[in-house]
């Protein structure tokens, strides 16, 4: 059932994945361990290289026989502006051979980009935005904030819900106290979510877009909440390809 909802999410966005099967380098800028099982990875990507806030890019490492024939679909944290492609991924308790040669890399190491693509991004100009990010499934929620830094002409509330630690935290907070259009809710309960998820809905409903990256349980739950306070399918944005 998963598999088939998945493949009708991309029929029905496929104006969204024009940008698939372009192909292009890049260099690693920087891997950090900020905590934990928490990393972030910077690339320079290719002159040329675009992308919209929201998307993905597949991740494959020249080099490295271990993982020649894999890849990786990973949702980028930055936006244009900031002239890098950022990452935030976790290794669980045992890192992937993948993860492991990925994390291997030094600065200036070539990585193998293809993309950018996908369908979590601004919808239009005006209506309010509700962002629910789990866990390090604010990664793309981080790009989305940065792309709507300075726009106060609509309500935008991120619900950050983590048990541990708040990857991009920080920044998050730093552009939500200069928008007074922004709200930030940092809760650690899956009960403080819903229940700030079941209030935004509301007091939007239809109005407003829904924008959910997490674990795909979470995902899930969050979409049952939604739609039992009324909130239309055409509304609900989430992060299908869940890659961090």
């Amino acid at each position: 059932m998963d598999t088939l909802k998945t493949l009708w999410k991309f029929i029905k966005n496929a104006r969204y994945l024009k940008g698939m099967t372009r192909k292009t380098a890049a260099a690693v800028v920087s891997i950090e361990n900020p905590h934990g099982d928490y990393y972030t990875i910077a690339l320079k990507p290719a002159e040329g290289f675009s992308w919209n806030a929201g998307e993905h890019v597949m991740l494959r490492l020249p080099g490295h026989e271990e993982v020649k024939k894999e890849y990786r679909i990973l949702s980028i944290a930055s936006i244009q502006e900031e002239g890098v492609l950022l990452f935030g991924t976790r290794t669980g308790r045992e890192a992937s051979a993948f993860k492991k040669a990925l994390l291997s890399l030094k600065p200036g190491d070539p990585v193998s980009v293809q993309g950018a693509f996908g369908w979590f991004r601004i919808r239009d100009g005006h209506s309010p935005i509700v962002l629910f990010a789990g866990g390090v499934g604010v990664t793309p929620v981080r790009a989305l904030v940065k792309e709507l830094a300075h726009s106060q002409t609509r309500p935008i509330h991120i619900v950050y819900s983590s048990s541990d630690f708040y990857l991009f935290g920080g920044e998050i907070q730093a552009v939500a106290d200069s928008n007074p259009a922004m709200s930030l809710y940092q809760v650690s309960a899956r009960e403080e979510a819903q229940a700030r998820l079941a209030a935004l809905a509301g007091q939007y409903g239809n109005q407003a877009y829904y924008y959910m990256s997490a674990a795909p349980a979470a995902i899930d739950s969050v979409v049952k909440l939604l739609r039992s306070k009324g909130v239309s399918g055409s509304r609900l944005i989430d992060d299908t390809m869940r890659g961090y």
